[in-house]
């Protein structure tokens, strides 16, 4: 009996591809193991946007190699966004490694096993064209389920890798989503969070006159589905229509997750934002106005390049003003191909730690709930 061991790191769309993954497995004969020893494939689906949940991944890799001396027959597949990033030279660093995939490749995966099980280094970095039509995803006993609406993302923030690991935008037909909401919905899912790097520019270089509002309204209809989530929001795209349609959907969660990212505009620049801390403030009191059970929460990145104690002050200041229902904070995190990458003025690793532990406790201030994390 073939068993996979599958790990995932990083964000929800990293938890989509893998399920992708799995089902594809499953229909070819596979069983899912959390032991890997037990396992004749491991496979670790990875992000890279923080160095944090490279550096696991990574590390995680690294130990499989004692499991291939015990059995030299076994498959071990590194999939997701670092393989983009780093390509086969990953293979010179873990001889060991017999699978590179990218996230924009998964349909791929059948001949990638195929070539593995030849003895062959089996790669896949390129772009494929179109979507996997995913109306075929098995729910399992779930009641929730992530559906990607779209691939990739234009904005190039100046710290981000997703433009080189995932491309370039690419919206999914809503015939397509309904069909796979469908699909799910008759295996018994009732929520569906839909998915992409900014939601906000769905239907961007479709054939069809589309938007994201509109594509919750349709969804909105679906029988059987009972919540729909979306993530992740960019302020600069938040339109009143979409608020509108959050506001008169009976489905859709009335909350909204809006990084911010910092509170002061010369960091915001830096970071090639295309908003201002007074856009974002007239974005947040529109929506609280319209919808006022509205729960809004945000990322914060501190230790950013040229970020001097007043503008982290800012930030602060942000924090009190606004006063998220939650936060993810994290230190900024030093990645390869961004232009952040090349910033001068970069913050030390303990004077990040500080940032961070300010927030907290600017956010603790704010917000008696669960407390926020520094990690996926």
């Amino acid at each position: 009996m073939n068993k996979v061991f599958l790990k995932t790191y990083g964000c929800q769309m990293n938890v989509a591809d893998s399920e992708r993954i799995k089902t594809a497995l499953l229909r070819d004969g596979y069983q899912e193991t959390e032991n890997p020893e037990e396992a004749n494939l491991i496979i670790l689906n990875t992000c890279a946007v923080r160095k944090r949940a490279e550096d696991r991944a990574l590390a995680r890799l690294n130990s499989l190699k004692y499991h291939k001396r015990e059995n030299p027959k076994l498959i071990i597949g590194l999939f997701g966004c670092i393989p983009t990033l780093y390509g086969e030279k990953l293979l010179e660093q873990f001889s060991y490694l017999d699978i590179l995939c990218g996230p924009n490749s998964i349909g791929r995966i059948d001949s990638l096993l195929d070539e593995a099980k030849k003895g062959k280094k089996a790669v896949a970095l390129k772009e494929e064209d179109g979507f996997l039509n995913d109306r075929c995803i098995l729910a399992g006993k779930k009641k929730e389920a992530f559906l990607p609406i779209m691939k990739g993302c234009d904005n190039y923030c100046s710290y981000c890798v997703v433009p080189y690991t995932r491309g370039r935008e690419r919206s999914k037909p809503s015939s397509q989503i309904m069909e796979e909401i469908k699909n799910l919905t008759k295996q018994g899912v009732k929520e569906i969070t839909l998915l992409g790097q900014n939601v906000n520019s769905y239907g961007k270089g479709l054939s069809e006159r589309i938007n994201f509002a509109g594509l919750l309204k349709l969804a909105d209809g679906i029988e059987g589905l009972e919540r729909i989530k979306f993530m992740t929001s960019h302020p600069k795209d938040i339109s009143q229509s979409l608020l509108e349609i959050i506001a008169s959907c009976k489905k859709v969660e009335k909350q909204l997750h809006l990084p911010v990212q910092s509170g002061s505009d010369f960091i915001l620049e830096r970071m090639n934002r295309d908003y201002c801390v007074a856009d974002y403030k007239r974005i947040v009191k529109n929506a609280r106005e319209l919808i006022p059970e509205i729960s809004i929460s945000t990322d914060i990145i501190v230790g950013f390049p040229g970020e001097k104690e007043k503008d982290f002050q800012q930030t602060l200041e942000l924090l009190a003003e606004i006063r998220f229902d939650f936060i993810y904070a994290f230190k900024y995190s030093d990645r390869p191909k961004t232009a952040a990458s090349h910033f001068e003025g970069q913050v030390q690793q303990k004077e990040k730690e500080r940032r961070l532990q300010e927030v907290f406790k600017a956010y603790k201030l704010t917000q008696a709930i669960r407390p926020a994390t520094t990690d996926y």
